[in-house]
């Protein structure tokens, strides 16, 4: 097994692992909500609630971005490279994946500094005064991955453009 079979299969269960967890809280956060909205149809609103939806869903986003970027599941318009030769579809798929990681990159920089900068001002919620950087760090964990993630996709593209035998998102050599 080579090295980048082993990397994807690692990354892949990293990846599936923090999905899993984000689809526990989003389901989690619907049945909070449900039961918001049933208390406040009774007279008895939960305070704050749209605060706790709110970090919570936030968070939650972020960790489907390394299994969809594992996957190669992000949206591409293969319209205009379909019918190019082999390379030069690779070579696209190169370029792809080097945005990718740029992006994730930034997204996660900037939500590693939105998070410190929320530390530092003690920024909170308004009524349940719930720290705002816990939202910034369950989102930075992930897209920490997703970085990971976009990088090893980059090289994984890259070997392939090479010609170097791998394996792409669905397992088939």
């Amino acid at each position: 097994m080579s090295l980048l079979e082993t990397g994807r299969r690692r990354l892949e269960t990293a990846a599936t692992v923090a999905a899993l967890m984000g689809g526990i809280a989003l389901s989690a956060t619907a049945l909070f909500t449900f039961g918001a909205v049933i208390a406040d149809a009774f007279g008895a609103p939960v305070l704050g609630d749209s605060e706790v939806v709110e970090l919570v869903v936030g968070a939650s986003i972020a960790t489907f971005l390394p299994l969809c970027q594992i996957k190669n599941g992000h949206v591409a318009i293969t319209m205009l490279t379909d019918p190019l030769p082999r390379v030069l579809r690779e070579s696209a798929d190169v370029m792809a994946a080097a945005l990718m990681l740029v992006v994730a990159f930034l997204l996660t920089w900037r939500m590693g500094i939105g998070g410190l900068d929320a530390f530092e001002r003690e920024r909170a919620t308004m009524f349940l005064r719930l720290p705002l950087w816990w939202g910034y760090l369950g989102a930075f964990m992930p897209c920490l991955l997703w970085v990971v993630a976009a990088a090893f996709v980059l090289l994984e593209r890259l070997a392939r453009l090479r010609g170097h035998r791998t394996i792409d998102p669905e397992g088939q050599p």
